[in-house]
């Protein structure tokens, strides 16, 4: 059972050799193909080369000589292999021009060793030898080496046949002749096609380079434009906030009675001009909040924390919300909630007032219950439950995208921005965290948020620190 365990381990290892051999380490796409096509001509050349090798010595037992088989087989694995050990060295061009030569000289001297029978079968037997050369060297020259390395060919095929030939057993002229020419045209013609080819893969690559240069130039531009974006919504964040807290400031000063009293049609006129005040602020906040999202730099401040002190805090700050609608707000903490955890307790806040005033805002009788549990040993998670408008299964994946409302007409009954659970799931992911949704029409919807204990995220995340809640 050992021995073949190992033997399987042996092989998969070999596997994954060879797989790793035969991904090209070039960057670029021109030059990566040829390294490719490299790989894989020096890998099956190698393995095919050495089995013939042993059955040229072992089985066959060919005798040793200047022009023979096993000499042969020498320099096609002396060229591949140093064919290969170039390839490893980066020096692509050298590797692709060495085994293209040693391709040339095996192929004549194939031509040379099978044709000493003269007769016009061994002649033209050598033809497609030559022309497997002419495509290697199609796939891992520069186009304008095809065409020379064809001409090459011809002159090294009517040599080689040429060498075969004895004076006792000449082949006829007009055979010769015949053959000869059937050489030239089916090679030059494989080169001229393969050039062909070439050019025409050399003019859609060149095509395809240009088309990502120009999406590579569209998507800075248009980064440069959220940049920009984003940068224009920072700086107008304090000409927007300012007349707009001014606003909401002379109003409750107003209302409270600083400047005398108003009539109660005056007081009503004045809550209308408070309350849409402070909506449009919200809205001018998650607007802001968007931006620092894509700006991409969340700073996560952890420290030891108790989650029952901050969820209580959080929870019991929001139940005016729950009283204003004649909702139950309830909270519960099972007995294996750990008791500090290392998180960041204002992030953890915001995720809370997220949920909670999501949950109450779509809940219009019931109550909206937060659970929080222990999921095992390393995580916590938070729960919160509504019996409020729910929503239908095929939206659940949409919910977290920016923007993103089930109902998108003109008079629809709750308003906002979309942007709250888009912050909340970023601020969750940012903790290391997870967030999943259940929901059904007019049943209500849950939220499940598992937190890590002790896990420390990354210090630069997706997000920067958000503090905005849906309105």
């Amino acid at each position: 059972m050992a021995s073949e365990s190992t033997r399987i381990k042996d092989s998969s290892n070999a596997l994954r050799y060879l797989t790793a051999w035969l991904e090209p380490r070039s960057q670029d796409r021109d030059e990566a193909f040829r390294e490719r096509s490299l790989r894989i001509a020096t890998a099956i050349v190698t393995i095919i080369g050495l089995l013939s090798f042993a059955s040229s010595i072992f089985v066959f037992r060919d005798p040793w000589a200047i022009i023979s088989f096993p000499t042969l087989h020498v320099i096609i694995l002396g060229g591949f292999f140093t064919g290969a050990f170039l390839i490893a060295r980066g020096q692509v061009a050298a590797s692709a021009q060495l085994v293209v030569l040693t391709s040339l000289v095996a192929a004549t001297g194939l031509i040379i060793l099978t044709g000493q029978q003269n007769s016009i079968t061994q002649v033209i037997s050598g033809i497609p030898v030559l022309m497997f050369v002419c495509l290697l060297g199609a796939l891992v020259l520069p186009s304008n080496g095809i065409m020379p390395l064809s001409l090459i060919s011809v002159v090294l095929y009517v040599l080689a046949v040429s060498v075969t030939q004895t004076p006792n057993s000449p082949l006829p002229a007009a055979d010769m002749s015949q053959a000869f020419i059937v050489a030239a045209v089916f090679i030059l013609l494989s080169g001229t096609v393969l050039y062909r080819l070439r050019l025409e893969f050399d003019a859609r690559l060149d095509s395809m380079r240009e088309s990502i240069q120009l999406a590579e130039e569209a998507r800075l531009q248009a980064e440069e434009a959220d940049r920009s974006k984003s940068q224009f919504l920072a700086n107008m964040s304090h000409e927007l906030r300012t007349p707009l807290n001014a606003i909401i400031g002379y109003d409750e000063a107003m209302l409270g009675g600083m400047v005398g009293e108003f009539t109660a049609q005056q007081s009503k006129l004045l809550g209308h001009i408070q309350f849409n005040s402070r909506r449009l602020l919200g809205l001018i906040n998650d607007i802001l909040d968007l931006s620092k999202i894509e700006s991409g730099s969340l700073q996560v401040f952890n420290a030891p924390m108790s989650p029952h002190k901050i969820i209580r805090e959080t929870v019991e700050n929001m139940r005016s919300l729950a009283d204003e609608k004649g909702l139950a707000l309830t909270i519960e903490f099972d007995e294996k909630v750990p008791e500090v955890v290392l998180a960041d307790a204002s992030k953890l806040q915001q995720i809370i007032t997220n949920l909670v005033s999501n949950a109450v805002k779509f809940t219009d009788q019931g109550y909206v219950a937060v659970t929080v549990g222990a999921l095992d040993s390393s995580h916590w998670t938070l729960t919160v439950r509504d019996t409020g408008i729910g929503m239908p299964e095929e939206s659940l994946d949409q919910i977290f995208a920016p923007f993103h409302q089930l109902d998108t007409t003109d008079k629809r009954k709750y308003k906002g921005t979309g942007l709250g659970l888009a912050i909340t799931k970023r601020l969750i992911e940012g903790l290391g965290g997870t967030i999943a949704v259940t929901s059904k029409l007019e049943e209500g919807t849950q939220f499940t948020v598992v937190l890590p204990r002790a896990q420390i995220p990354e210090v630069s995340t997706e997000t920067e620190q958000l503090h905005a809640t849906e309105a």
